[in-house]
């Protein structure tokens, strides 16, 4: 079962969603290759063999997680740059990998696991993580860069470096030098994955039209531009069959591994 939710309303400017999968007995642990991410997501695991948190960074790139089938996955997904401070650990240092979380506001991970434990429903759940959350100091701590990311959200990406640093009152090197201190990449870097993630959204719901219609939808110069933005970041192309969805891999990774299968 895949529960999907919509966060409380004074969460919203933080978590973009949460989603729950129950596993099925008898399903073993497989890799699944991901698509590059501008978001951060909040992960807790329940299996068989124990309970583990963890906070999964940005991803630049096109990587691989291994998920364990037969257990329970509860996530929050934060909007880019507007993750909390659940770990002593900063956003640039979670580009391309995860954190472990051994607790969240002085919860240990296995007090968590009995709460939730004890609430089936997914709603629930995410009522309870969502009052942990709540109060919690910024992840990315300069106002500046929690601001200029929700502009690059609001507007798909489709704001110039220029345009983002004169709304901000900031020069563009000084801009750039912020996003890299507070995420590791630079404003033009978060926005073709803004963009991106506005170009998957398109082509799932196929409500926008052609990709032609899509590529300016999305602020792409064109549908060529498009095509080979889109497989430089995934390997595939845009019209092909689950071309954007995650995929279970039938042999080995043939790319970077950001989350490993932990008892």
């Amino acid at each position: 079962m895949v529960f999907w939710g919509k966060p409380a309303p004074d969460l919203a400017q933080h978590i973009e969603m949460c989603w729950s999968i129950t596993g099925e007995e008898g399903c073993g642990k497989a890799f699944y290759e991901i698509l590059p991410d501008s978001n951060m997501n909040l992960i807790f695991r329940f299996s068989s063999s124990g309970c583990r948190m963890s906070l999964l960074g940005p991803a630049s790139e096109k990587a691989c997680v291994e998920i364990d089938g037969a257990s329970d996955y509860f996530c929050i997904r934060f909007r880019p740059g507007q993750a909390l401070r659940l770990a002593d650990v900063r956003t640039v240092d979670l580009l391309d990998c995860y954190a472990e979380l051994p607790k969240i506001k002085g919860i240990s991970i296995g007090s968590l696991a009995d709460r939730l434990s004890s609430l089936p429903d997914p709603a629930e759940r995410q009522l309870v993580m969502e009052d942990l959350v709540r109060g919690c100091l910024p992840l990315v701590q300069d106002e500046r860069c929690r601001h200029a990311t929700a502009l690059l959200e609001a507007h798909g990406g489709q704001l110039q470096v220029n345009e983002l640093a004169a709304e901000l009152g900031l020069h563009i090197r000084t801009l750039e030098r912020l996003f890299l201190e507070q995420l590791g990449m630079t404003p033009k870097q978060l926005s073709r994955l803004v963009r991106f993630r506005h170009l998957l959204s398109g082509l799932k719901t196929g409500s926008i039209g052609s990709l032609t219609d899509i590529a300016y939808a999305c602020g792409y110069a064109d549908q060529s531009h498009m095509i080979r933005d889109y497989k430089e970041l995934t390997g595939r192309l845009p019209g092909e069959t689950g071309s954007c969805d995650p995929r279970r891999l039938t042999g080995p990774p043939q790319t970077r591994i950001v989350h490993r299968y932990r008892p």
